[in-house]
């Protein structure tokens, strides 16, 4: 059976940015979004709920039966003297705890531009840790306070959500497997198609009849036969 996967993005619209005129809600939305479809092209059986009741939230990742419970945020600096970096935030820092935070910070960790205060934290006392059923994973992924990390949030929500992504892969022991766009090549001048249609009928009496209904709304039209 798929690992469950309950992605708990913040609400905090609040929380403004250093830069880009943004929020947390909004940028942490765009994190969870990618991190959802990177784990379901994974095989990972995901739920990812926008709602901004928290305690809403973790009933559902419950109901869910959710192997591991994934907090998106983004950080701030406050009064402490710190410059920025991934912090992970854990009920406890031992057992499978610990293994599921240092997947995913070990992810997320070498992409994001601060250091100072990289680490793993143990926070018992915040609620989706010692709420949800499942290991909790609450990812404080960058500082948004600081115009570095604010700028590097804002321009890599895609990239974020899948350093989280590839951490729990990792925890999990799923393979990595890259799905790169295709570019789209345009079509050479033996490929190029003009078509318009605007039904297609079995019996010849009902293509007749919209042929007729089309003559009287104006327009010109006539059948063929497709073989």
């Amino acid at each position: 059976m798929a690992k469950r996967i309950y992605i708990s993005p913040s609400n905090q619209n609040g929380n403004l940015y250093a830069t880009g005129n943004t929020n947390e809600k909004v940028q942490c939305h765009k994190i969870a979004k990618a991190c959802a479809e990177y784990l379901k092209k994974h095989g990972f059986s995901v739920k990812c709920t926008y709602d901004d009741d928290m305690y809403k939230r973790v009933r559902e990742s419950n109901a869910f039966k959710a192997d591991m419970h994934v907090a998106i945020h983004t950080n701030a600096t406050g009064k402490h003297n710190v410059t920025g970096g991934t912090q992970i935030l854990l009920y406890s820092l031992d057992g499978e705890r610990k293994k599921a935070g240092q997947a995913v910070f070990k992810r997320l960790s070498p992409i994001t531009p601060g250091k100072s205060a990289e680490k793993l934290i143990a926070k018992p006392d915040f609620y989706e840790c010692k709420a949800a059923n499942a290991i909790t994973v609450y990812c404080e992924c960058e500082f948004h306070d600081t115009k570095e990390g604010s700028d590097f949030i804002i321009k890599n929500t895609t990239k974020i959500g899948e350093a989280i992504a590839k951490g729990i892969c990792d925890y999990y022991g799923v393979k990595i497997i890259d799905f790169p766009i295709k570019e789209l090549s345009a079509p050479t001048k033996a490929e190029t198609l003009y078509v318009v249609q605007t039904g297609a009928f079995s019996i010849k009496k009902n293509a007749e009849k919209h042929l007729e209904k089309l003559k009287k709304a104006g327009f010109e039209g006539f059948i063929t036969l497709k073989i």
